[in-house]
């Protein structure tokens, strides 16, 4: 697939489309360049990031490598018999996080450069409303009668801004996932996992059902990716945070009580498994 038809795919906003065209037409990048550095990111991630973040315009780098890249992942898809539409659901990931980096830095591209391996190594899908990754376990714990260690298989899920987390999507994402994985332990490491979060949030709301699906068995206090999720930027002054919406006024009084919003480890019930 070429990266025109795959931003197309993915419905990359137009205004990134145009500053990708111009990069493209400019010819900056030429094919032994993309090839080089094509090879660098496949060998070390690590020198390959330290190498586009010394020019001005990395984010957009970041995108332009990351879409072309992707492009030609469709490829591996179709010999593993993997649906278009997954594979257009999984990067539309791009297109999020471009719409993220223009409203926190002002510019079209890709800040959060680490996260799009998984889509390159084909071990990230979208299924549904969530995403689900194999990888290993990063945490020793009990799942049902089997004990995981550390290093061991796991299917990780990620929850994807977009569409409301209803429960009913939720569901079905989870029946999505084991059909394509299998049954190995399912986690999700998340904010939306946060215990406090049942003290500013009503029963029925669809990020408490979410979380009644997991059994909480670790939770990060320092994380503070909820402050990120909710207002789209982490403040120091509490009192910079907005309060256009009725999460963002009870997380504000929570957290100005002297409660922190952290994070959770939670498990896939077993229910979920019979």
């Amino acid at each position: 697939m070429k990266i025109n038809e795959f931003l197309a795919e993915i419905n990359m906003l137009p205004e990134a489309v145009h500053l990708l065209n111009e990069l493209q037409e400019s010819g900056r990048i030429g094919e032994e360049e993309y090839q080089e550095n094509k090879l660098l990111y496949e060998k070390d991630r690590a020198l390959f990031y330290e190498k586009i973040l010394l020019e001005k315009d990395y984010r957009l780098l970041f995108l332009y490598y990351f879409c072309r890249m992707g492009a030609e992942t469709y490829d591996a898809y179709e010999k593993r018999g993997i649906s278009r539409e997954i594979f257009r659901d999984t990067f539309y990931d791009l297109t999020f996080w471009c719409e993220n980096c223009f409203l926190e830095y002002g510019e079209y591209g890709i800040d959060e450069y680490d996260w799009f391996f998984r889509h390159m190594k084909l071990t990230i899908f979208r299924l549904g409303r969530m995403q689900f990754e194999i990888m290993d376990s990063r945490w020793n714990f009990t799942a049902g009668e089997r004990m995981v260690k550390k290093g061991d298989p796991i299917i990780s899920i990620h929850i994807p801004q977009g569409e409301k987390l209803t429960l009913e999507s939720v569901k079905e994402s989870i029946v999505q996932g084991m059909a394509f994985w299998g049954k190995e332990p399912y986690l999700c490491h998340s904010w939306l996992l946060y215990p406090g979060l049942k003290d500013i949030l009503p029963e029925k709301s669809n990020i408490i059902m979410f979380q009644n699906q997991f059994q909480i068995v670790e939770t990060d206090w320092d994380e503070r990716e909820a402050e990120w999720r909710i207002w789209g930027k982490v403040q120091r002054n509490l009192n910079v945070y907005s309060e256009n919406t009725s999460l963002q006024r009870a997380a504000k009084k929570y957290l100005k009580s002297g409660k922190v919003l952290g994070s959770g480890l939670g498990i896939l019930k077993p229910e979920y498994f019979l």
